[in-house]
């Protein structure tokens, strides 16, 4: 499956992480809220950057990792992120975050929503989201994106060094969106 450049709804804009994202990128892996849900790096600089930008090259040319940039039409500002990653059985797990400029529009809801679209479109039967069972944000986003909440995996995350329990969520291409 090979990810298109860009998609778009007309009011987000998903496209390839490029060096012109550095700053922003940068920004949002500092920002506390991010920090608190995801595993970041302390302090953030250029060499975790190029590897994000690495790793994402790495990932789309496999077709094992799908990074997506969310941007708003006619802004090419960096607001977040969506990451696709194939698992078992061509199964994929999605990941989201979002800078505070990006939360609380709906813009990550559309840009979760148009790459499970895309990903459903090319046949894919199973997409999943694991929240952390106090990230009330990430689980209110699984549900308005049309996401089923399946139950608890007991310590199946690494976040901070520790394993945590996380809900595990699912879309399946015959679920109401």
């Amino acid at each position: 499956m090979k990810p298109p450049d860009s998609i778009t709804d007309g009011v987000v804009v998903l496209r390839e992480l490029r060096e012109g994202d550095r700053a922003a990128t940068l920004s949002t892996m500092r920002d506390a809220v991010v920090a608190r849900w995801l595993n970041m790096p302390v302090t953030p600089g250029d060499r975790e950057f190029d590897s994000l930008l690495r790793v994402a090259r790495d990932g789309r040319a496999s077709g094992d990792r799908i990074d997506y940039t969310v941007t708003e039409q006619g802004d090419d500002v960096s607001l977040g992120a969506v990451i696709a990653s194939r698992r078992h059985r061509d199964n994929y797990e999605i990941a989201y975050l979002a800078r505070e400029e990006g939360r609380g529009r709906g813009l990550m809801t559309r840009a979760v929503r148009l790459l499970c679209d895309w990903l459903l479109e090319e046949g894919v039967g199973r997409i999943e989201v694991r929240t952390h069972p106090e990230n009330e944000a990430s689980q209110r986003l699984a549900r308005r994106a049309g996401f089923q909440r399946e139950g608890l995996e007991r310590r199946s995350i690494w976040l901070h060094g520790e394993r945590v329990d996380a809900i595990v969520w699912s879309l399946l291409p015959t679920d109401s969106r």
